[in-house]
């Protein structure tokens, strides 16, 4: 069966509506006439898009539907997916999904590539495993041939068997190509636990990390070819506007639209006494809708030269038809050129210099090494990490914490957990993330177009 045939007959599978339906539908229908910009004209009535986009639509508009839709695994799966990313929801309400219907099983485990979302910069690739006798299913970091020159980022580990899982491959200095060859093992866990099974020992964050590999269950070789329509998707548009935040001079050099995400490329004068490394911001169109930062994907790429980060991530307005763009800036974090290093007393366990908000809580000599906890209230933003995984001694040698440690309290407070294992100096260098925030008074406003 073709996944066309197979998405046919799940939609068979919900002609006679659930009780938990009713004249949901209708409803939704009628709501959908008066929300102008929830569109699907132009769709082929018989197209799996048409089934994408009216069920993306009641899925969000209903909660009653996507409870009626549960048993159905596939509609299941989509709603999960599109659900994280106004974005990606976006792209599959426009017919911008290729789908992919590629299965393979090795050694009774079923892996399939459903569907693709790609644009000029980003490749998400949506894929479930299937296997009787599984609790959870996992897919490791994949391997491309040819190499890609890009960031990887992997879904959650150990879920159920036949959840939808993804790939999402971000390009900054290179385009998609027109495909590759992707190659990946599965790992697992069976439902039931060895008898008897001997306890785990107990573990600090100080002990050497274990690094069993798992066994591979199963190994998978896609090769994977992308409708140029797609991927040549996305517009640069020059801004090259200047402006002030916190004493320092930025620029925005130019604002790249694709349909899975916006990339604002921000450049910091030579003299500025500081570096950037984030920022609050957000895109408004003519009609009011708002585009804020990504919250679940990358959301910003660095300068491979200095500490800044130098293109920021926005949803995108790709599918919303609007004419007019701005570009609203409200905030930044950032990391001052003389705090980029904090020499820190292990001994009298005292630091030189910390952001506001951030205090010692404890510094503690240990057989195998230190450990240092640092307590993260307001104004600091405990959200954000405020150390880096490398340290240095005095003579510049650099060290790396291969498992630090952040946690984020019932009370609001953060805790941050640096273990220098087997350090045996009495001060350390602690690199620092960023040093402060600021907030602007009124909102720096750029027109984009």
């Amino acid at each position: 069966m073709t996944r066309n045939e197979e998405y046919q007959a799940l939609l068979q599978e919900l002609e006679a509506t659930p009780a938990a339906l009713d004249t949901t539908v209708e409803r939704a229908l009628r709501r959908r006439r008066r929300d102008r910009r929830l569109r699907f004209f132009g769709v082929p009535a018989g197209s799996l898009a048409a089934c994408f986009i009216a069920f993306v639509l009641l899925v969000n508009l209903f909660p009653p539907f996507a409870r009626a839709c549960g048993g159905v695994p596939v509609l299941r799966a989509l709603a999960q997916a599109v659900a994280w990313s106004p974005s990606l929801s976006a792209a599959v309400e426009n017919d911008y999904v290729q789908p992919m219907g590629q299965s393979q099983t090795v050694n009774g485990i079923t892996a399939t590539i459903e569907y693709v979302i790609v644009d000029q910069k980003q490749v998400h690739i949506f894929f479930t495993l299937e296997g009787t006798g599984y609790e959870s299913l996992s897919a490791e970091l994949p391997e491309f041939t040819p190499r890609q020159r890009c960031s990887v980022l992997s879904s959650d580990f150990r879920q159920p068997p036949g959840t939808l899982l993804r790939f999402t491959l971000d390009y900054q200095d290179n385009d998609v190509p027109e495909g590759f060859t992707m190659a990946f093992g599965v790992t697992g866990e069976t439902e039931t636990e060895p008898e008897n099974a001997p306890a785990a020992p107990s573990r600090s964050i100080l002990d050497e990390p274990e690094r069993e590999e798992p066994d591979i269950l199963a190994s998978f070789a896609f090769d994977l070819a992308f409708d140029p329509t797609y991927t040549a998707q996305g517009e640069l548009v020059p801004v090259n506007s200047t402006f002030q935040l916190d004493g320092q001079t930025l620029m925005v050099k130019e604002v790249e639209v694709y349909p899975t995400h916006v990339r604002v490329n921000v450049e910091g004068a030579a003299d500025n006494t500081a570096w950037l490394k984030d920022l609050d911001f957000y895109l408004e169109n003519e009609d009011g809708e708002r585009f804020d930062s990504i919250s679940n994907g990358v959301s910003a790429t660095g300068d491979p030269d200095t500490p800044a980060m130098k293109s920021f991530r926005l949803e995108s307005p790709y599918f919303a038809d609007s004419t007019h763009l701005t570009l609203h800036i409200t905030g930044a974090t950032w990391l001052d050129k003389n705090r980029e290093r904090v020499r820190a007393d292990l001994k009298n366990g005292t630091v030189e210099w910390l952001p506001e908000g951030v205090t010692v809580q404890a510094i503690q000599h240990r057989e195998n090494g230190w450990m240092l906890t640092f307590d993260v209230t307001a104004p600091a933003d405990i959200h954000k990490q405020v150390f880096a995984s490398r340290y240095y001694d005095e003579a510049g040698t650099k060290y790396d914490m291969d498992n630090f440690g952040w946690s984020v309290l019932d009370d609001g407070h953060g805790e941050a957990y640096l273990p220098l294992r087997d350090y045996d100096q009495d001060t350390v260098l602690l690199e620092l993330n960023w040093s402060h925030t600021t907030q602007a008074e009124v909102p720096v406003t750029i027109p984009i177009k």
